[in-house]
């Protein structure tokens, strides 16, 4: 199944889809971007939070 990746907004098929701890689903190279500002716990976190 595609979804669109809520970062770049591009459809990601399915056997290219990264989970993240979050609960976003996203592309290879959205996901390797989006961890040092993950919601979850990330470093930066105070930046997801704010997009969510």
């Amino acid at each position: 199944m595609k979804s669109r990746c809520p970062l770049c907004n591009r459809l990601v098929p399915g056997d290219a889809q990264h989970w993240c701890r979050c609960g976003q689903v996203m592309d290879r190279r959205c996901f390797d971007a989006h961890g040092s500002w993950c919601s979850a716990g990330g470093r930066d976190a105070w930046i997801g939070a704010l997009e969510r």
